[in-house]
């Protein structure tokens, strides 16, 4: 059978789950479907279930709407309720009885719902949506599009514009189809947790004085019967999700007690009640798996009457399920994975979970498994098709110890290799600075290894998912020792016969792309680069972007007026002068998080000053261009990205 290569087409063939909910006892499964639709070049979700103890049964489609997700199944397991488009384009809840007939419209918010949980007795949810303080009086025929700002956060990457707008917290009734706002603070009110008698309503608030400033949040419980709200996480930074004890007097929260560690890339777990500080549970060498403020909860964590809790954890770049005690510091592993997990649902009796999981030969999938062994059975099987007969590459993970850290990286070999020959090599450099090249399917470097390329992954320091003395020293140090590590791991892999150290290419997007960029003004090792959404001028990201204040004076170590030689030291943009390399810039036009400016301003400098440089803009796309854009102008970015390797490593 002819071996078939991954080509840049792979997003209009392969499928991805979107979201799994298990029911109650842990029969059945229901899961969101991401399909390509090759004509409307969009993506189409539906959900799907799954009897889970009929191994021999398909899945069946549940629901044929075209943008169905978020599949929650109620307290009592009689019934799903999920998010649906409205006829404006707005998320609603909608509610679809198990026992059969259609799906009922329970909402009708002002804008999109963004996440929702249901209350323990089954009869509503809370539900988090936008909130305009300025919307009454406005009309559709006003006479003037000009708009006031009096706040920084007035936009964002994925939400666009927001003006005054704030996430607020709903309590929705089935029965009456009636949403009454529960909050009603200055800041995004998310991640909402009903205590077990719903008495209470737990949830993650940001209306903090200085929310402009600094992206920390705390943990608020409100009193249904009072209206009286107090705050529950004094002592930590921020939480990224919220779970009751069963005695519904206590919390169990994923945060972090440093504001500079964002709870989200590496936090602990934290037990909290209203009358004490906050008691860490897990230690540093796991990363519970949360949410992410204010728009979506993380994985269930799971508690029982004995204080155990059960979690989906990272550690390093695979990820497990793990236990931990109330009363202890620490956690172990009870289910051994290894790949990644994006999401983890357990049944009530602590039996068997769900989750949506992907390794580094194969993309994500649904899988169930139990807690008393490490088995995993697929549930989905969106791509098995387009897998057979596919050449996939195999990886290698290696670790070399730089002052005292041990840095991860990730060989992946040409999909048909063979050690008597010379290959040449990309380095793909992540984004965040705190992101992860977990052990999980990454289409780029898959593409590469296709086409015949080495692909080498480092995790340098900076990485979440480390612990806390690896994520660190990235702060105020950007291109400095996360460059050398990276520098460090590729020396290494240039030591094999097999590499073709002549033909080294490098590429990266949006952290991954300010790092492509330092280190080309650094060194003249690489044929060329290709450079993704990157930061290039950090003075200007910091006014420019939609983060740009609160993330740029946490990873820079002050605001631009106390430290601008720093800002200005950091960025890419003041070597370009040093740049001997051909430079592909790619960049959506309508990306806040990073601003099209930022290679706007790259490509003229390197432009006026002589060197080799391409500039690609693509229309209407925001920073997550690779993940939720257009199918075509990610087809376009991977095809652009492999001629442009192809055309100087040849």
């Amino acid at each position: 059978m002819t071996q078939k290569p991954i080509t840049s087409d792979i997003g209009y063939e392969i499928s991805n789950p979107t979201g799994v909910s298990i029911s109650p006892d842990g029969n059945l499964a229901v899961y969101g479907v991401s399909k390509p639709d090759i004509k409307s070049r969009e993506l189409n979700n539906s959900l799907w279930i799954k009897d889970l103890n009929a191994t021999d049964s398909a899945p069946r489609e549940l629901t044929n709407g075209s943008l169905d997700g978020n599949p929650k199944f109620s307290p009592d397991g009689s019934s799903i309720a999920f998010l649906r488009d409205d006829p404006k384009g707005r998320n609603q809840i909608c509610l679809l009885q198990m026992s059969g007939g259609e799906a009922v419209v329970i909402t009708s918010l002002q804008e999109s719902v963004r996440d929702f949980s249901w209350k323990p007795n089954g009869t509503g949810f809370a539900a988090v949506s936008d909130v305009d303080p300025n919307y009454e009086g406005k009309t559709d025929d006003s006479e003037t599009n000009v708009v006031s700002v009096t706040r920084i956060r007035y936009r964002h990457d994925e939400l666009r514009w927001r003006g005054n707008s704030v996430t607020q917290i709903f309590d929705v009734d089935i029965a009456t189809k009636e949403s009454k706002q529960l909050t009603c603070d200055d800041g995004d009110q998310g991640i909402p947790s009903w205590s077990p008698d719903g008495s209470k309503l737990a949830f993650v608030s940001d209306a903090m004085t200085e929310r402009d400033f600094h992206a920390e949040n705390e943990v608020r419980v409100l009193d249904l019967s009072s209206g009286k709200t107090d705050c529950w996480s004094k002592g930590l930074a921020d939480a990224c999700s919220v779970s009751w004890l069963p005695n519904g007097n206590s919390l169990a929260v994923i945060g972090s007690e440093d504001f500079r560690l964002n709870s989200y890339y590496q936090g602990s777990i934290y037990i909290l009640s209203s009358d004490s500080d906050p008691v860490r549970v897990t230690d540093d060498t796991v990363a519970p798996i949360g949410g992410s403020h204010p728009g979506k909860n993380g994985p269930r964590i799971l508690i029982d009457e004995t204080g155990v809790i059960s979690f989906a954890g990272q550690s390093g770049a695979e990820s497990h399920i793990y236990e931990a005690k109330i009363g202890e510091c620490g956690q172990k592993k009870i289910v051994d994975l290894g790949g990644q997990l994006m999401a983890c649902e357990f049944d009530n009796p602590r039996k068997r979970f769900v989750c949506i999981y992907s390794t580094p030969e194969r993309s994500l999938e649904v899988f169930q498994g139990t807690l008393s062994d490490n088995s995993l059975q697929m549930v989905s099987d969106l791509n098995s098709e387009y897998f057979s007969g596919r050449i996939v590459g195999k990886t290698e993970r290696f670790s070399l110890n730089r002052s005292g850290l041990d840095i991860e990286s990730v060989l992946l070999y040409p999909a048909e290799f063979d050690p008597s020959k010379k290959y040449p090599l990309v380095v793909n450099i992540h984004g965040g600075p705190h992101g992860l090249f977990a052990n999980s399917f990454d289409i780029t470097r898959q593409l590469l290894s296709s086409n015949g390329y080495l692909v080498l992954a480092v995790n340098p320091r900076g990485t979440s998912t480390y612990g806390r003395d690896y994520m660190l020293p990235v702060l105020g140090d950007w291109g400095g020792e996360d460059y050398n590590d990276i520098m460090t791991s590729l020396d290494h892999v240039c030591e094999k016969d097999y590499v073709d150290s002549e033909r080294l290419a490098v590429t990266g997007y949006s952290y991954g792309g300010f790092m492509s960029s330092w280190v080309i003004g650094h060194t003249d090792r690489f044929k060329c680069a290709v450079i993704g959404a990157p930061v290039t001028n950090l003075a200007s990201f910091y006014g420019t972007a939609d983060i740009g204040v609160n993330f740029g004076e946490r990873q820079m170590g002050g605001s631009r007026p106390d430290i601008k030689n720093e800002y200005d030291f950091r960025s890419p943009l003041n070597y370009a002068e040093n740049v001997n390399t051909p430079v592909l810039l790619m960049h959506g036009d309508s990306d806040y998080r990073v601003p099209i400016s930022q290679s706007e301003e790259y490509f003229v400098t390197l432009k006026r000053l002589g060197k080799f440089v391409e500039f690609v803009r693509f229309p209407g796309q925001n920073h997550g261009l690779m993940r939720t854009g257009d199918l075509k102008m990610r087809k376009e970015y991977l095809t652009r990205m492999l001629s442009w390797i192809n055309m100087y490593t040849a």
